[in-house]
């Protein structure tokens, strides 16, 4: 398979695509992984954390009693075959157990599942002993609580579905039968969890402590039985199509892709000097930034934040965490204009400062307005400032903190960035920042123009991202993205001079391997900028002064390109 396209570009005579794809190899389609025809929940040597392991025992939660190999179920019946016998005990939640829980794994086993080109489905069945505590919902449903099943990935857990198993059968009496489930595993999938393209180890548990689940209020002892745990897929095994290829011309700035990790993942910059709080200022204080693009889905946020305490590092999340935060929050309309609030909040840990029980807002408008422009936070005085934006000007606000100068004092960092919000379309779409500004406050002025600027400035830090490689500098040197679908297994870059991509080669070749693209996977494309010296030259030898080609051609080709 095939696909071209060609664009104009004033460096090169042309930039072409192409993309070519190799069929998935038939494979075993449905693999019985645990029938438990015989004791495989015993521990072999090893467990948890060396050598091959195939067994079952508890990863972690004081919920486990035991886990056991239980002869006497089947979910066929079957008198020669049994299941796993998990029995556990629940308290309700209080000061001294919120985190009852469990979590039942199979160890560093010695299967691999192909997700990606053989299996489509986890399977197996499970049912609940008489008896069994369980919980009641809102709708006045009930049922064992909610359980969860995932995978192992790199020492936590990927978390793939959640069911509850109801407590009454259909004849209206205590449901002490089997029930099958059956998890899609697809690209959806992989592109939240990468790393399940290849499943090794298998996990089911239940959690107390987590509110949302609404598991807090069990209390008793629970007997659960598992069988039949295998992957499934269909005959032949899966052919994927093609990921597809796009090209664009750069535009110099900064660029922050919006999540990527998550629905509520930030991608944003944090002041480094933590003397950016108004309080103590010289005033007029002002914050300013610009916003060259913002995607039009309707609540993906950028925010401006200033977050008062010590500095922290690997905390994406401090306005939502932290005790008080002050933010400028700007949301996409999703009809090309935005809604922008000012709020606050003091004592109020794992709130956001809109919050209306404990935070407060001063300031809420709407405009039909892109919301791309230049957005300015300014502070005349300690309690009150203004806001301007695009279509917006110098709107006023009052903070009525009877505490503010103990509450804002410095140590405050200043954060600018994005996040989808909880929205899912919104992850991994880019938006582009040409400037950052700051006046009047202790740490000093700063006048970012970064579609000028060889390098981030060193005010900033990116080490409260959710993510490594979602805000990149592009300078005038890099002047093409090439971006291409997800999934994009066993893919790769290169780029030649002629439509037939013959030879094909990785576009580092041409500057002797020294600098490398940035590739990173963004939402659901994966994003690569190109710097002038991996294009392609007149005589196809690394770069050192020889004269660009007049034609690139990128392609993906799976294998990727040998060099």
């Amino acid at each position: 398979m095939k696909t071209m396209k060609k664009i104009s570009a004033a460096l090169l005579a042309g930039l072409a695509l192409a993309v070519f794809s190799v069929p998935s190899q038939a494979q075993t389609t449905n693999w019985m992984v645990y029938n438990f025809d015989t004791n495989q929940v015993a521990n072999k040597s090893g467990f948890p954390w060396s050598g091959p392991y195939q067994g079952w025992n508890n990863w972690f939660g004081n919920a486990w009693v035991s886990g056991v190999w239980d002869s006497s179920a089947d979910s066929s019946n079957n008198p020669s075959s049994g299941s796993m016998k998990i029995t556990t005990t629940w308290l309700p939640k209080n000061p001294g157990n919120n985190y009852y829980q469990y979590c039942a794994f199979d160890g560093f086993s010695d299967y691999n599942a192909d997700m990606y080109n053989t299996f489509t489905n986890l399977s197996f069945d499970v049912k609940y002993g008489a008896g069994s505590c369980t919980r009641t919902n809102d709708d006045g449903t009930v049922d064992f609580g909610a359980m969860r099943v995932g995978a192992w990935d790199n020492y936590g857990q990927d978390w793939l579905q959640y069911f509850a198993i109801p407590a009454t059968n259909a004849l209206g009496g205590p449901n002490t039968d089997w029930t099958h489930i059956s998890v899609t595993i697809d690209t959806n999938t992989f592109l939240q969890y990468p790393a399940l393209v290849n499943i090794q180890n298998i996990v089911f548990g239940m959690d107390g402590g987590d509110a949302r689940l609404r598991c807090t209020n069990m209390n008793g002892t629970q007997t659960v039985w598992l069988d039949n745990i295998q992957f499934i897929g269909p005959a032949g095994g899966i052919v994927h199509p093609p990921p597809t290829l796009s090209v664009a011309r750069t535009t110099p700035g900064l660029r922050a892709f919006i999540g990527s990790a998550s629905i509520y993942a930030r991608s944003q910059l944090t002041s480094i000097n933590a003397n950016q709080s108004w309080i103590g200022g010289t005033y007029p204080v002002t914050y300013s930034f610009t916003l060259l693009d913002f995607p039009n889905v309707s609540q993906v946020q950028a925010h401006l934040e200033l977050i008062p305490g010590p500095a922290y590092t690997g905390n994406a999340g401090a306005d939502y965490g932290n005790t008080n935060c002050l933010w400028l929050q700007i949301l996409s309309s999703g009809t090309g204009g935005y809604t922008a609030n000012v709020a606050w909040k003091t004592n109020a840990v794992n709130k956001n400062p809109n919050d209306g029980t404990v935070g407060h807002t001063v300031l809420s408008i709407a405009s039909p307005n892109s919301p791309a422009g230049t957005w300015t936070l300014t502070f005349t005085n300690a309690t009150s400032g203004t806001l301007s934006g695009p279509g917006t000007n110098n709107v006023p606000f009052t903070i009525n903190d009877p505490n503010l100068v103990a509450d804002w004092q410095n140590p405050c960092m200043l954060v600018i960035g994005n996040q989808p919000n909880g929205v899912s379309v919104g992850e991994g779409l880019p938006s582009d920042y040409s400037a950052i500004s700051v006046t009047g406050v202790a740490a000093g002025d700063v006048n970012d123009n970064f579609t000028t600027a060889a390098s981030l400035d060193p005010v900033w830090s990116l080490s409260n991202c959710d993510k490594t490689n979602t805000v990149v500098l592009v300078t005038t040197n890099s002047p093409y993205w090439v971006y291409w679908t997800l999934p994009d297994t066993g893919f790769g870059l290169g780029v030649a001079t002629n439509v037939t991509c013959d030879p094909l080669i990785l576009p580092e070749f041409y500057n002797g391997y020294f600098d490398v693209p940035l590739v990173a996977a963004q939402g659901k494309m994966r994003w690569t900028l190109i710097p002038s010296d991996c294009l392609p030259t007149v005589n196809g030898l690394a770069q050192y002064g020889q004269p660009l080609a007049p034609n690139a051609f990128f392609r993906l080709s799976n294998p990727p390109p040998p060099f």
